[in-house]
C-alpha cells in the first residue's frame, strides 16, 4: 500500500525522537550526579539535598519519557526487541547511525552515572565512619568526664606539673 512506507517512516521517527529524548534526560542525570557528588566532597548539606531532590524528579521524569519510548518502539514494529536486534532490522538505513549513536550515547551516560554513583557512595560511607567516629569519641570522653583513664581527683600529687591543687596536711 502507497501510504504505508510514510507511516512506518513516521512511527520510526517517532520512536527515534522518543529515545533521543531519554538520551538528553539521561544526560541530565549524569550532570546531577556530578554536582551531587561535588556536593558530597565539600560536605555542603544544602546543596545536596539539592540534587537529590533534582535526581528523584529526573528519575520520575526519566521513567515517563521511557515509558513514552517503549511505546514508540512498539508501535514502530519493535515490540520486544532489544537495541541490537532493532539495528538488525534497520539495515543500510540512514535511522540505523542515528540509532546507533543514540544506543552507544545511553550505554556511555549510563555507565558514567554508575561510576559517579558508586564514587558518591563511597564518600558518603567515609564521611559515615568518620561521624560516627567523632560520635563514639564524644561519647567516650563524656563517660569519662574530666579525668583520663586510671587517674582520680585523689592521685594528683603536689609539684606535680599541669596541677593547681595542692596536697595539704
Amino acid at each position: 500500500m502507497p501510504g504505508e512506507a510514510p507511516k512506518a517512516m513516521s512511527k520510526l521517527q517517532t520512536f527515534l525522537s522518543a529515545t533521543e529524548r531519554c538520551v538528553i534526560q539521561c544526560k541530565a542525570m549524569l550532570a546531577f550526579e556530578q554536582e551531587k557528588r561535588q556536593a558530597l566532597l565539600s560536605d555542603d548539606l544544602d546543596r545536596l539535598e539539592s540534587m537529590i531532590q533534582a535526581q528523584q524528579a529526573a528519575v520520575m521524569k526519566l521513567e515517563s519519557l521511557e515509558k513514552q519510548r517503549v511505546e514508540a518502539q512498539d508501535e514502530a514494529g519493535y515490540r520486544e526487541m532489544n537495541a541490537d536486534e532493532i539495528l538488525e532490522k534497520l539495515g543500510n538505513s540512514p535511522d540505523k547511525a542515528t540509532l546507533a549513536r543514540q544506543v552507544d550515547e545511553l550505554k556511555q551516560t549510563l555507565q558514567e552515572i554508575r561510576y559517579q554513583n558508586d564514587r558518591s557512595l563511597e564518600i558518603a560511607r567515609a564521611n559515615l565512619q568518620v561521624i560516627t567516629a567523632l560520635a563514639t569519641g564524644s561519647e567516650q570522653n563524656e563517660r569519662q568526664g574530666v579525668y583520663r583513664p586510671g587517674t582520680s581527683a585523689g592521685t594528683w600529687q603536689a609539684g606535680t606539673s599541669g596541677s593547681s591543687f595542692e596536697t595539704k596536711i
